[in-house]
Order: C-alpha cells, then structure tokens, then sequence
C-alpha cells in the first residue's frame, strides 16, 4: 500500500478528518504523511493512551497503524516508526499503553528491531 492507498483507507475509517485532510492539501499542495497522521493519529490517539479512554477508539487506530505497518511500502513503514511510535513512545505511560493493544507480530517487530535501529529510542523500555 502505498501513500494514495493509505490515505484512502484511512479518510474511509475516519471520515472526520475529511477536513483536516483537505486543508492539509491546500497548506501544502500534497500529502506530507509524516505531517499529517502526527496530527491526526498522533495527538488523538496519545490522549486517549494516556487516559485510557474510548478503548474502541483506540483499538481502531492501533489496528489502523498496524495495517500501515503490514500493508504499506517503506514510505509508509516509515512513517509508522519515524512518526508514530517514536512519538508514542516519548511518554512512558502512553508506551506502556498501547502495549496493550498492539499485536505480537508488532510487538516483535518493535522489541527486536525498531528500539535497537532507531537512535532516538534506545532509551525506550520494550512492551
């Protein structure tokens, strides 16, 4: 899946952020994914880790992460890990957090991988 791809499916399970995604396009004149799903997964979805609210949301959108994660070329991969995790994982609590709700395929993936190639989360405890 690459980046047209995901954003079709993403807009098509949330489709209020329609609007978010059409100003984007206007501010930008394309799709900055890294730009774009910190603001729209990122921020939603740190603040519902960290209060542990609306589980169904949650859950929607670490399934959704984890579809981008399987499912899409290294651009969108990227954005997973650059973007998404390492930014989850800034705060050891939201961390923690969504080790609940991932997969053991993503978990894996993170443990075994993604903390010992990515600099910036050296520091971050597996989950």
């Amino acid at each position: 899946m690459n980046g047209r791809e995901c954003i079709k499916e993403f807009l098509t399970l949330f489709p209020e952020h329609t609007e978010h995604y059409r100003e984007h396009m206007a501010d930008y004149g394309e799709l900055l994914q890294h730009v774009f799903y910190a603001e729209v997964i990122n921020i939603p979805l740190f603040d519902l880790l960290k209060s542990n609210d609306d589980l169904n949301r949650i859950q929607k959108y670490v399934k959704f992460i984890e579809h981008m994660w399987s499912q899409g070329d290294e651009a969108v991969r990227n954005v997973v890990d650059v973007t998404i995790l390492e930014r989850l994982s800034d705060d050891a609590d939201v961390w923690r957090s969504l080790g609940k709700y991932i997969s053991a395929s993503l978990r894996e993936y993170i443990n075994g991988k993604l903390l010992l190639q990515n600099y910036l989360m050296h520091h971050v405890e597996p989950i």
